[in-house]
């Protein structure tokens, strides 16, 4: 049986860190085909709701950023259980429950939802309207293009 960190690439996107303070790091997958990217987020009781899309550059200083579109997403809207549900989206967007404090969230990304055409190879979250929440974001970068499972491609440079 493959390992996790045999088929895929780990990177942190943003750490435990203020959403209204701080912008998540963008990725390339120029040497991959999937992306998997996890939210947890933490918010202060009857916060308002954190409305979530993808961003998509053509550089990972993002260079001619623009929205990536995405049909649904996996939330466990409640972290003491185990359950993800999966969700359809609305224009791209998606906005987390008011009501629940810690929750987590799941979006898979396949480069060819990507504008390929036009060199846009790279790829983040972006949270906005989240006073007084925490959020820490991890990409999981698989099916790898070029290279050995066992070697990783850089993707937090070009």
């Amino acid at each position: 049986m493959r390992q996790l960190m045999q088929n895929a690439h780990i990177v942190s996107g943003l750490s435990n860190a203020s959403v209204s303070s701080v912008t998540p790091d963008y990725v390339s997958l120029k040497n991959y085909q999937h992306l998997t990217v996890i939210i947890s987020l933490k918010c202060a009781t009857g916060v308002a709701a954190c409305a979530v899309t993808l961003k998509q550059a053509t550089a990972v200083a993002g260079t001619d950023e623009k929205a990536l579109g995405f049909s649904y997403q996996w939330a466990n809207a409640d972290v003491t259980t185990e359950t993800f549900t999966k969700t359809a989206v609305t224009s791209n967007t998606f906005s987390t429950a008011a009501t629940v404090t810690n929750k987590v969230h799941v979006i898979e990304v396949d480069t060819d939802t990507l504008d390929v055409d036009n060199s846009f190879d790279c790829v983040r979250v972006a949270l906005a309207d989240a006073a007084a929440t925490t959020a820490t974001v991890t990409y999981i970068l698989s099916q790898p293009r070029f290279i050995d499972q066992t070697t990783h491609a850089t993707s937090i440079t070009d």
